[in-house]
């Protein structure tokens, strides 16, 4: 599970090292999503806030899936340095059938399941 301290320490080493160096930084499974949407509130994670304001920004998503379930069910995708994609799932099999959607910079979640995905279903 996701601890809060982990991206922390993932900024430290990169105000630290990464920076200076020009090292770029991978993180694999970082639940970014949660931070950008404010899952965990600036008044109980202050430092989390400044950095989901100040640090996240830097960051440029190389491999990329969310799965979208429920009635209309789509997957964001993207494989750098492509396009961010959302791709339509047969509601039966579950298996992708075609892109719906393409863009150059990464919508919000809550773009592609209120606005993106519901004109194509």
């Amino acid at each position: 599970s996701f601890n809060v301290n982990e991206i922390i320490a993932v900024e430290d080493l990169y105000d630290e090292v990464a920076a200076a160096t020009n090292t770029p930084i991978i993180i694999f499974n970082g639940e970014l999503d949660r931070i950008r949407s404010g899952y965990y509130p600036k008044i109980f994670y202050p430092r989390l806030g400044k950095i989901a304001d100040r640090f996240l920004p830097k960051f440029e998503a190389a491999y990329y899936i969310h799965n979208f379930k429920g009635r209309c069910p789509a997957v964001l995708f993207r494989a750098y340095p492509g396009p961010w994609q959302v791709l339509r799932r047969d509601l039966k099999t579950g298996e992708v059938t075609d892109v719906i959607h393409t863009q150059d910079t990464q919508p919000t979640l809550k773009e592609v399941a209120l606005e993106i995905i519901p004109k194509y279903y």
